[in-house]
């Protein structure tokens, strides 16, 4: 229904009509579509004033009436979500990671963006000691295959061959160490992004853990519910519990499409969890529910 139009209607029967005619014509007589009644004081709102409408006052109007109904709806809870960059390739097919078990992926998704940077930072300058440890065992093994030249040529030592052996180890050890510490830090961060799709991190009271229907899809939308933009289903994603920064919280993971690029990470979302079991409640079509100034709920 549009309120505008209806505000209109309130106020028209309570105005006075003004009309002109000519010398010795009296106006038609009409009968009014509606009929209002005012108390002499306004007290609550039970007391405001009542319109009865005709037939053909509702067609104008456009408002039909429908039966309450009483149905079995979904429980679901309203969180607070925030967007984020999905880290490692997940496989649709088993909704997880080919690297589990590999790295510390996912550890990942809980981190802030700013310590995501920190991270890919820590990531190049493992990939720059790698490199330079091989670098230096390479020259240690053309230096050791130097020195057993110049023995066998009765130009070096023994003992310069006993160096250069020794050389080669403790480069071969370096290159270990540099490579235990990249494998630390998983698969390279800005290769495993997908820009198509993001994650939805909520955090969850971890009392209400076992409340929460973690196998059904949520509902992702814009924070204050705006009607023009529908919420958008969001899919469980299996990432291991990962502790939140407020205290007796848990965070829970879900995918969200964003092929089109509407959202961005960082964002934050109302996210709709689906709770376990289902409810009776008393439903009402959409179209019947209006807001006021203040945020209020009424039904027409």
């Amino acid at each position: 229904m549009d309120f505008n139009r209806m505000k209109s209607f309130l106020i028209l029967p309570t105005a006075a009509a003004l009309a002109v005619f000519p010398a010795g014509c009296k106006p038609a007589p009409s009968t009014p579509a509606a009929k209002a009644s005012a108390p002499a004081k306004v007290v609550t709102e039970n007391d405001l004033v009542t319109i009865i409408l005709k037939p053909e006052a509702e067609q104008r109007l456009g408002i039909a009436t429908v039966p309450l109904e009483v149905r079995k709806v979904e429980r679901s809870r309203a969180l607070g979500g925030e967007l984020l960059l999905p880290l490692g390739r997940v496989d649709p097919a088993t909704n997880s990671s080919p690297a589990a078990g590999k790295s510390i992926f996912s550890l990942l998704p809980a981190m802030t963006p700013a310590e995501l940077v920190r991270v890919g930072e820590m990531q190049v300058d493992a990939d720059g000691q790698v490199a330079a440890a091989q670098v230096e065992l390479d020259a240690a093994k053309v230096a050791s295959e130097r020195a057993q030249s110049l023995v066998a040529n009765s130009a070096g030592t023994q003992r310069g061959v006993d160096e250069a052996r020794t050389r080669v180890q403790l480069a071969e050890a370096a290159r270990h160490t540099a490579r235990a510490r990249r494998a630390l830090l998983g698969t390279p961060l800005f290769d495993a992004v997908r820009a198509q799709v993001l994650w939805v991190r909520v955090s969850v009271y971890a009392g209400d853990l076992n409340q929460i229907d973690r196998a059904a899809p949520a509902m992702a939308g814009s924070l204050g519910g705006a009607r023009h933009e529908p919420a958008r289903a969001a899919r469980p994603v299996a990432v291991p519990f990962s502790p939140a920064a407020a205290p007796a919280t848990v965070d829970l993971f879900y995918e969200l499409d964003n092929a089109d690029g509407q959202r961005r990470p960082g964002e934050k979302l109302s996210v709709a969890v689906p709770l376990l079991g289902e409810m009776e409640s008393l439903v009402v079509p959409a179209a019947a529910v209006l807001y006021d100034i203040h945020g209020g709920t009424w039904v027409y």
